[in-house]
């Protein structure tokens, strides 16, 4: 009995008169039509088959590499994957830091901002309200609110001393260092000083209204400009309808 092994048959005919009529074949046949090799399948198999291999080594030489081409796509797209949730954690820590610097409070489902807490100046430093006991509170509040006033009204008398003080208090209160603000006051304040002076020299001059003062004035004047004695200017002046009447009050004055 003859075995034979890796045989390849390329054509299998039918006859009316075998060689061996006592032979047996077992012949299987199945649609290769889905098995069949693209012109590309080849191309890629022939680097293989090139070295020697066989159709079945080379496609299974072919499936390894790219098996392994896969596995390194795959370690190229967690590296990135991960590098985008460095990324986003970085991104997370710099949003959380910048919230919390600014008030905010990070919950589970929510950010809310930070309730403002109070504070007052005890010895320089800045205490919280909630932390000093009610009756200890109300008495450095109302030795702020004294200190304060004391220092308005020092502003006040120095910045604003022809305003009333209790008015420059106020307004220097409002303003509370606005430096545009306190020139445009101070202005004011030196336009009150030029009205006062006005009215100053005003009623310096209502008091020359006197008979007596203004005559002797003008009989100054009369001396200093004609170059003569009181005496002579006096007559020069009684002479005069202004001279006359002015002796004339003086006269009812006296009575």
């Amino acid at each position: 009995m003859n075995l034979l092994k890796q045989l390849e048959l390329d054509e299998l005919s039918l006859v009316d008169r075998p060689a061996n009529a006592q032979a047996k074949v077992a012949l299987f046949k199945r649609d290769n039509k889905d098995s069949e090799m693209t012109d590309d399948m080849k191309a890629k198999l022939k680097p293989y088959m090139d070295k020697g291999m066989t159709e079945d080594e080379a496609m299974k030489a072919y499936k390894e590499s790219m098996k392994k081409s896969e596995d390194v796509a795959d370690v190229d797209e967690q590296d990135l994957m991960q590098a985008e949730i460095d990324t986003l954690k970085v991104d997370n820590e710099r949003l959380r830091k910048s919230l919390i610097e600014n008030g905010f409070v990070i919950k589970s489902e929510e950010i809310v901002k930070k309730e403002e807490v109070e504070t007052i100046e005890v010895s320089g430093e800045m205490v919280a309200k909630s932390d000093i006991p009610a009756p200890v509170l109300k008495a450095l509040e109302e030795a702020a609110v004294e200190k304060r006033q004391v220092e308005l009204r020092k502003a006040a008398e120095a910045e604003l001393p022809h305003f009333d003080v209790e008015v420059a208090m106020s307004l220097l209160d409002v303003v509370k260092g606005d430096e545009k603000v306190l020139e445009a006051l101070k202005g004011a304040d030196a336009a009150f000083a030029a009205a006062m002076d006005e009215v100053g020299e005003k009623s310096v001059d209502a008091d020359m209204l006197d008979p007596q003062s203004k005559l002797d004035k003008m009989v100054e004047e009369h001396a200093a400009a004609h170059g003569v004695n009181k005496y002579a200017a006096f007559d020069a002046v009684a002479k005069t309808a202004e001279g006359k009447a002015l002796i004339a009050k003086t006269y009812e004055k006296d009575e």
